[in-house]
This record gives C-alpha cells, sequence and structure tokens, in this order.
C-alpha cells in the first residue's frame, strides 16, 4: 500500500464513527498519513517539501494550528504541490470536522491531479461524509475508471449505492471489491448485509459463512448467521452459533433469547425454559421474557408455573391483556374453559389484545359446547 493509500486509510477509520461505515482493513489504523515526499533526500528537498515534512511532523503531535500553517506555507512556495492539499484535507475531514474547507482542498487536489485516481477517492470520501451521495458515487466511479484495481475505492463505491437503496450496483462493486481482496471479509459483510435486508437469506448465509471460514467473525456476524439459519430451518447450525456466541459472551441477551427460541421451535421446551430463566433473572423485570416464560411453561405443560409468571407480568404491567392471555391458556391446558373466560374478558380491557381475546372467548365457548355434548354422551351410555 502506497503512502497516499495508508493517508486515505486514515481517514476513512476516523470518519467510521461519523458515518457508521465499515472499517478499512486491519493494520490500516498505523498508518501516519505522510505522502511519498517524505522519503525525499533531505538534502535534495524543496523548500515546499520542507515546508510540507514540518506540518507532517506538526500533525503527529496534534499541532494542528502549525501543520496548518505550514501545509498553506507548502502551497504558497509551490501552488502545483498536491500533497499539502491531502494534508489540509485531512484535518478539516477528520479533526476539525470542516467540512466545507474539506471539500474545497479535494476538489483543489482533483484540478491539480486529475489522472490520479487518488485525488477523486479523496474528494468522494468528502462527499460521503457530506451526505452528497451521487456526487460521492461520481468521484468514485471516476477513480476506479483510473486505477480498475482499486479494491478500497469499490468498496466505498457500493457503501455510497448503500446510501442511495441502489442495492443492484452495490452489489456489483462488493463484488468487484471481493474479487481485489479476497482475503478482506468487508465486502462479504456488506454483500451479506444487503442480502439479508432484501431477504434472500441463502445469499447472506453464504457471505457470511465467508467471512467465519476466515476466522474474522464477530458476534454480531455469528449471531445474525444464526439467525438466518433459524429463518431457512436449519436448527442445528443455528443453536451451534448462538451457543459460540454465548461462549465468548455470556451476556449477549440477544444470543440467548434466540437460542431460547430455537429450543422451543424445536420442542425442546426445558432447554428454552432454561435459557428463559437466564433472562428472566438477568432482567426480572422485562416483560417481553416473563410473558416467553410463561408461554414456555405453557407449552412444557408447567401450568401452575405459567400462571404464577402471568401475575408477576400484571404485577409490573397492571391491566397487560398478554399476561391474561398466557393466564387464560393455562386455564384451558386444565380444561378450566370458564375460569379462561374470566381472565380473557378482563384481557378485552386492554385494546392491543381485545380482539385476540374476543376470538379466544368464543373458541373457549366452543370448546365448554364439545365438554357438555361429550358429558352428555357418557351419560347416556352411561344410562
Amino acid at each position: 500500500m502506497d503512502a497516499k493509500r495508508l493517508f486515505l486509510a486514515v481517514v476513512l477509520i476516523a470518519v467510521v464513527a461519523l458515518v457508521g461505515c465499515v472499517p478499512p482493513p486491519e493494520g490500516a489504523a498505523d498508518a501516519t498519513g505522510e505522502d511519498a515526499a517524505a522519503e525525499v533526500d533531505p538534502t535534495e528537498m524543496t523548500p515546499a517539501q520542507r515546508a510540507y515534512i514540518n506540518a507532517s511532523e506538526f500533525y503527529q503531535v496534534r499541532e494542528l494550528g502549525k501543520a496548518i500553517e505550514n501545509y498553506e506555507r507548502a502551497l504558497e512556495l509551490d501552488p502545483t504541490y498536491v500533497d499539502p492539499l491531502y494534508g489540509l484535507g485531512r484535518i478539516y475531514l477528520v479533526d476539525t470536522q470542516e467540512f466545507d474547507k474539506a471539500l474545497e482542498v479535494y476538489e483543489r487536489a482533483r484540478t491539480l491531479a486529475p489522472t490520479d485516481a487518488f485525488s477523486h477517492s479523496s474528494l468522494a470520501y468528502a462527499y460521503f461524509v457530506m451526505g452528497r451521495y451521487q456526487d460521492c458515487v461520481d468521484a468514485y466511479v471516476e477513480a476506479v475508471q483510473l486505477n480498475p484495481e482499486d479494491a478500497d475505492a469499490f468498496l466505498n463505491l457500493g457503501y455510497a449505492y448503500e446510501k442511495m437503496e441502489m442495492d443492484l450496483a452495490a452489489i456489483e462493486a462488493y463484488r468487484r471489491a471481493q474479487e481485489l481482496m479476497p482475503d478482506d471479509t468487508r465486502a462479504s459483510q456488506s454483500l451479506a448485509h444487503i442480502y439479508y435486508r432484501g431477504g434472500l437469506y441463502d445469499q447472506a448465509i453464504a457471505s457470511y459463512e465467508k467471512v467465519r471460514t476466515r476466522g474474522q467473525a464477530s458476534n454480531y456476524t455469528l449471531s445474525t448467521l444464526g439467525f438466518l439459519y433459524m429463518k431457512v430451518g436449519n436448527a442445528a447450525k443455528a443453536e451451534a452459533l448462538f451457543l459460540a456466541v454465548l461462549q465468548r459472551s455470556p451476556e449477549d441477551v440477544a444470543s440467548r433469547a434466540n437460542l431460547a427460541t430455537v429450543y422451543r421451535e424445536s420442542g425442546d421446551f426445558a432447554k428454552a425454559i432454561e435459557q428463559y430463566e437466564y433472562l428472566h433473572t438477568a432482567q426480572p423485570n422485562d416483560v417481553a421474557y416473563m410473558l416467553a416464560l410463561a408461554d414456555a411453561y405453557n407449552e412444557a405443560g408447567r401450568y401452575d408455573s405459567a400462571i404464577s409468571m402471568a401475575r408477576k407480568v400484571l404485577s409490573v404491567q397492571p391491566g397487560a391483556g398478554s399476561a391474561y392471555i398466557a393466564w387464560a391458556k393455562a386455564l384451558e391446558k386444565q380444561g378450566q374453559y370458564e375460569a379462561a373466560i374470566a381472565k380473557l374478558e378482563q384481557a378485552k380491557g386492554d385494546p392491543e389484545w381485545r380482539a385476540l381475546a374476543i376470538r379466544e372467548i368464543e373458541r373457549q365457548n366452543q370448546l365448554i359446547e364439545i365438554r357438555d355434548q361429550q358429558r352428555a354422551r357418557d351419560r347416556w351410555d352411561q344410562g
């Protein structure tokens, strides 16, 4: 990676917090951002190059004012010297966040070096930070036309296309970035996000698996991959991935909740309850976990526990229709249909659950009718 590319990597890292982009490759964070002029023999330096080196040194010790003065001095000495413009742009874009000034100096750099792909990439990223995504795309397209081997430019072009909701164009850019840097997982991550968002779960799984097989999978990647396997019905792989996340981070509540769902959907209610009880212990006032636990107790035939959990929900959230629904289900499972109706009548007081409660009351009345008919037949048979 040449010095200019290293500089851009530093800029990209610094603006990740601003724009939420996937960070550049590992190792780029150690780049200094100094240009090739820094490697010139001191005895052969021009005054402009000396001013540029001074500016770079001031920047490294965070004396930004003096760095700006020396970059500007370098430009006064040599108005055609493009490298100080990149230094100024870095300061305005990353350090002081004076985006209009950053844009101005990057536009000057492109004017001075119109055939240098880096000048277009630098300007493109400034456009990106400012939210000018069409201008960003146009500049990155220029950059990759000048340098078709620039993987980072294709990657960032994909980011810009995503911002414009042009997913097909983004996919094409990410695939090209993937071809140029097959060992870098950022393009695979980005492709996976698009496929996932579009409901293309098999393609998303394939992209996330590329990340995982390279040993660079974060907890987020493993958890998302587990969720995708849930979506396609592969409970065994989903379970293994959620367990892997929990082995790293036992406090990861989303992965634990998803693992509980895997067990519940697979009919392993005992394991589901174990996970929900862990979550309930960790967050005892979380109504969602209490309701999930109540439902799991009902499915496992632990009706008294389900009713107890429904009561806990009502103590935290009085009048919660969902709690009365869970309570009614436990009573129904024990054949107590009239008592279930009483709880469903209470659930009707919650507007969110009123319609379901009315339907369930109708169903309970049907169950009562079926029960009474069966009792009548039994009496007839016995008589």
